[in-house]
């Protein structure tokens, strides 16, 4: 792992989607709270952190040289940047801690019922570990491998799905109160949407700034593309009340697929992609989390916190959300609101005194 690792603006959209995806699907809360009128918060949800990611892109542009946590250091001062770096640093290990449970929760709940759920976390705590010592290089390099498979299968998948699908179950549209679609918005902004913060801290190793924006609002478009796939065609092959009542909706649609009288079990290619690309969140999270710990702390080698990191993780995750009920509660009631400072007013607030410094120092160029 070093600071210095440079990816393509490709690479980073690529990384992007397979970040936003992952277990997005997994609760489909949003859709389980406004019903048909889903695909209004996704969009509402899209378009912020579409924003976010400008505003990010043009603090970056207007640093090149230096990274997220460094502009942070010089726009905000020194200690009130360091009180901004563990909010994130904070918000990190949220983000880590559900990702944990919530692969833990849903692998011990669906697929190894009587494998401790500490065990799984311990494996994949020491795999991401790993991986964040090959380096953020590596990384995007199986996220090229691995994603063609993906987009492949969800769409057979999906097409299969699609037969069982007869009416058009988003209609009809506007059903639900403004507040419950507003809330709904803030619920997926919360997750997945809001978590495209966490590439603010590496939009300095992008070698070609000026294409960032672009790739990577592309790559949140898709993901909100995917998201809403997933629940039109698990609304129409469930039905609403089927899937407000089940724990993982899309899943138990995804088994609905078969091929013939012998091929089924296809659900177990996608469990396989949807565990990779929640690996692929779990490394993003634990090597960003070390970029600011560097920067906090002025750490020159970060490669010997690499496993303690991890570790710190695996803790966090044996105290937290021990219920698969306690996650989803996190998911509804806490996340939406504690996301907002670090995914939306932080960004704001770094966009606006970068604007102002630069209008200043537009003026002291006139003046003199």
């Amino acid at each position: 792992m070093t600071d210095q690792e440079q990816i393509t603006h490709g690479q980073l959209g690529f990384l992007c989607f397979s970040f936003l995806s992952g277990f997005s699907t997994l609760f489909l809360i949003e859709a389980k709270l406004v019903k048909q009128d889903v695909w209004i918060s996704d969009l509402f949800a899209i378009g912020v952190s579409v924003g976010v990611l400008w505003l990010l892109c043009y603090v970056q542009g207007q640093h090149p040289q230096l990274s997220m946590a460094e502009t942070c250091e010089k726009l905000l001062g020194k200690w009130f940047a360091k009180l901004v770096l563990v909010i994130y640093l904070v918000y990190f290990l949220d983000l880590g801690v559900a990702a944990y449970r919530a692969i833990s929760w849903f692998y011990t709940t669906a697929i190894l019922p009587n494998t401790p759920p500490n065990v799984l976390i311990l494996l994949i705590v020491l795999l991401s570990s790993y991986a964040v010592y090959l380096g953020l290089g590596t990384l995007v390099r199986t996220v090229q491998l691995i994603l063609p498979f993906f987009i492949l299968t969800i769409s057979i998948v999906s097409v299969f799905i699609l037969r069982e699908v007869e009416i058009n179950p988003f209609l009809p549209m506007f059903q639900s109160k403004i507040s419950e679609v507003v809330y709904g918005g803030m619920v997926s902004f919360g997750f997945p949407f809001g978590k495209v913060v966490v590439f603010g801290f590496l939009l300095s190793q992008v070698k070609n700034t000026k294409k960032i924006f672009v790739s990577s609002a592309a790559a949140i478009a898709l993901s909100g593309v995917y998201l809403l796939m997933a629940s039109y065609l698990t609304f129409g092959s469930l039905g609403m009340n089927l899937t407000k009542l089940s724990a993982f909706p899309f899943f138990s649609a995804i088994q609905l697929v078969k091929f013939g009288e012998y091929m089924e079990r296809l659900e177990i290619l996608i469990i396989a992609i949807w565990t990779i690309f929640t690996l692929f969140e779990l490394i993003v999270l634990q090597y960003v989390f070390i970029l600011v710990i560097k920067q906090v702390f002025k750490i020159k080698e970060a490669k010997p916190f690499i496993l303690p990191i991890g570790l710190l993780f695996y803790a966090l995750s044996q105290i937290s959300h021990t219920t698969i009920m306690d996650l989803a509660a996190y998911d509804f009631k806490i996340l939406p609101f504690s996301t907002l400072i670090p995914s939306a007013i932080i960004p704001v607030l770094l966009a606006i005194i970068t604007l102002v410094k630069k209008r200043q120092r537009s003026l002291q160029d006139l003046v003199s």
